[in-house]
């Protein structure tokens, strides 16, 4: 018998929440993301460099880790917790700078 577990819910709404912010972005948003880089400067300063390079590194290090099949131990658990982080973060400037920046044009 198969069962549904709760991560399977989570997983499930996560997905649908994903697909629903997706389908809501405006199609002049995209060309807008062009002064994405220098907002993001304007507004963090010298450390949102930082991002760039974690991103590199956790998903080299993802990669690597997939192509050895070690995926599932301990370190490839590790580095998707990074890797979801890293996402939330980059998400979340790209969310503020859509309401801050790109708003402010219209």
């Amino acid at each position: 018998m198969i069962g549904i577990g709760l991560g399977d819910v989570v997983a499930a709404s996560l997905a649908a929440a994903g697909a629903c912010l997706i389908c809501s972005i405006p199609r002049d948003f995209v060309g807008h993301l062009r002064n994405f880089p220098g907002w993001v400067m304007r507004t963090y300063g010298r450390r949102a460099l930082v991002i760039p390079v974690l991103v590199m590194l956790v998903v080299g290090r993802l990669v690597e880790l997939g192509v050895n099949g070690q995926i599932d131990s301990p370190a490839g658990q590790a580095m998707v917790i990074a890797a979801a982080f890293l996402a939330l973060v980059i998400a979340s400037a790209v969310l503020r700078f859509y309401f801050s920046d790109y708003r402010k044009s219209r």
